[in-house]
């Protein structure tokens, strides 16, 4: 099978986590070609054009988003529709709440609080979500059961899609000192924040902790280049993976906080920081700031001269130096192949060449949808399974100078019964051989997988070929290749009577590619039952809390499904710094 090509000065800063949002009407419009005026949506390659014709060209408040309070630490998620920021605006649930915007029709619509339990009286800000969206990460300042005051919190989302009561991460994470701004990586690996725990290099540096299944581990500290004896805040890891845009008051800005940009090398290391040049830094503080999948356009907070209040949210585009590497963002549903209802399932993404597991992603339980994003310079296998369905899977390569390009893909799973067949997608042979190539090895896996969980299941292999050549040697590979994946699931223990193998030749198809194909088909099975299935995968546990370093009561930390009460005496709420 061919791979489908995608186009696709040691002064401690005090740091006010207030901002406010704003916007000229300034949204990212790809494809975008008509003449515009100031006000209409500007696609960042017609911003990058009114740039050139004017010295003057400043960054565009957000003035849909923005209001007369302070506005700050935008988020925007992967599929770049979604924008959350904190604010402190009227009609909130007290001091700093988290807000959120849809991209409507090319612009960003008027925010709306993210409510309880996420938001309350205390402040609340700087959030950000695991890939598939249903556990959020964000900075609590004020609540009684902190270990510094600012602390960060999660939460999860369960199957009715309504946000559980927020826990503190605990001491792996959090610190007696002050901690906060949290980013997830696109791939849920990582968690980045800063802190200004003891043994730092300055007063905040900037940490990143594993994610794993038994939940956050140690942090980190990202050490030097990117953190010196100044304050580095605010870090936020492009979905790329390895391109780290933070504020800092050091590394030669020009103002109080400039925006900086460092890379993560092929050692594992981040290079030396770059400064944004004007007009996204400014002699004042300019700090928070998201920057879509795309990379094409910065989504920052400023205090500069202008705005709505004292903190507005601005967008301006990346000079090409600092933008990110390309990805691209598969957006996917999965069905029921026959009633076209949405499907929970299990979504693994594969490095096709070596085989490794990137990461595994639950669909959404009620719409079955998910996002995943794929750096460039990879061939990538994707495939969806589900209980009584069979696998289905597909491939993509991501050429980094295609550019940046949004995937749609809808993959339709069939039910387990006599009958049923699949195309093999990502089994791929030596060219004019019947040879397996080691990158066929994972789908060959899914299958003995399947075979073992259905242990009276007998399928036939079906080989086909495109009609280039002569038919009776296109009948002799296609019947050598289904052999060849026989072979294959009988040396993984599935007994030889439970597989036949048959090569039908030659095969008409929309292309060559999709001719040369190899398919299973369930000769026979007996449907798997409720109680035969493996039970759920246990949900990872969050790190306990050590004893509260404080003579104030705290709660104790809520491990995922726990449904205990906080309990504590309240505060004052603090402001988010």
């Amino acid at each position: 099978m061919a791979i489908k090509r995608i186009l696709i000065a040691m002064t401690i800063l005090v740091i006010p986590l207030l901002a406010q949002e704003q916007e000229e009407g300034l949204i990212v419009h790809e494809g975008e070609t008509k003449e515009v005026t100031v006000g209409d949506s500007l696609s960042p390659d017609q911003m990058m054009e009114k740039i050139s014709q004017s010295r003057n060209y400043e960054p565009v408040n957000l003035s849909s988003v923005n209001s007369g309070m302070g506005d700050f630490a935008p988020y925007i998620d992967l599929s770049g529709e979604k924008l959350y920021i904190s604010s402190s605006r009227e009609g909130g649930e007290g001091g700093d709440d988290i807000w959120f915007s849809v991209k409507k029709t090319n612009r960003w619509s008027k925010p709306q609080n993210l409510g309880p339990p996420i938001n309350s009286r205390y402040n609340e800000g700087s959030i950000s979500f695991t890939p598939d969206g249903r556990t959020a990460f964000f900075t609590v300042c004020g609540r009684p059961d902190s270990y510094g005051g600012c602390d960060i919190y999660w939460t999860t989302m369960d199957d009715q899609g309504q946000w559980e009561r927020p826990k503190n991460l605990g001491n792996q994470i959090n610190s007696p000192g002050w901690d906060g701004h949290p980013n997830v990586s696109a791939d849920g690996r990582w968690l980045y924040f800063s802190s200004e725990r003891y043994g730092g290099f300055g007063s905040r540096d900037l940490y990143r902790a594993p994610l794993t299944e038994e939940g956050p581990q140690k942090a980190q500290n990202l050490g030097f280049p990117v953190n010196n004896a100044r304050d580095q805040v605010s870090p936020s890891i492009h979905p790329d993976g390895k391109t780290l845009y933070f504020a800092s008051s050091g590394h030669g800005g020009i103002g109080g906080l400039d925006v900086m940009k460092t890379t993560l090398d092929d050692l594992g290391k981040f290079t030396e920081p770059k400064r944004l040049l004007p007009p996204v830094n400014t002699e004042g503080n300019d700090y928070f700031f998201a920057i879509p999948a795309s990379g094409e356009l910065i989504y920052f907070a400023s205090s500069r001269d202008g705005g709505y209040g004292g903190t507005d949210i601005y967008t301006y585009p990346l000079d090409a130096e600092m933008r990110p590497d390309v990805v691209a963002t598969l957006r996917g549903k999965v069905v029921d192949k026959t009633t076209g209802e949405p499907i929970e399932a299990e979504v693994r993404v594969e490095d096709i060449i070596t085989g490794e597991v990137l990461f595994n992603q639950s669909t959404d339980p009620v719409t079955g949808e998910f996002i995943v994003v794929l750096p460039a310079g990879r061939r990538y296998g994707i495939s969806v399974s589900a209980d009584d369905h069979i696998f289905t899977s597909t491939n993509y390569e991501v050429i980094a100078k295609e550019g940046y390009q949004k995937i749609d893909h809808t993959f339709e799973l069939s039910r387990v019964q006599r009958g049923e067949s699949i195309t093999l997608n990502n089994l791929f042979f030596y060219f004019d051989k019947a040879e397996l190539k080691p990158e066929s090895f994972s789908e060959l896996d899914r299958v003995v997988e399947i075979m073992k969980k259905y242990a009276d299941m007998s399928i036939e292999i079906k080989g086909y070929t495109d009609t280039i050549g002569v038919a009776d040697y296109n009948q002799w590979l296609s019947d050598e290749r289904a052999k060849a994946v026989k072979a294959y699931l009988v040396d993984k223990l599935i007994p030889e009577a439970r597989i036949k193998a048959t090569g039908y030749g030659e095969t008409q198809s929309e292309t060559f590619r999709q001719a040369r194909r190899v398919e299973f088909e369930i000769l026979d099975v007996t449907p798997v039952t409720p109680k035969q299935r493996q039970s759920p995968e246990k949900q990872p546990e969050m790190i306990e809390e050590t004893e509260p370093q404080t003579d104030e009561e705290r709660a104790p930390v809520s491990k995922p499904g726990d449904r205990r009460k906080n309990i504590g005496t309240q505060t004052i709420p603090q402001k988010q710094e």
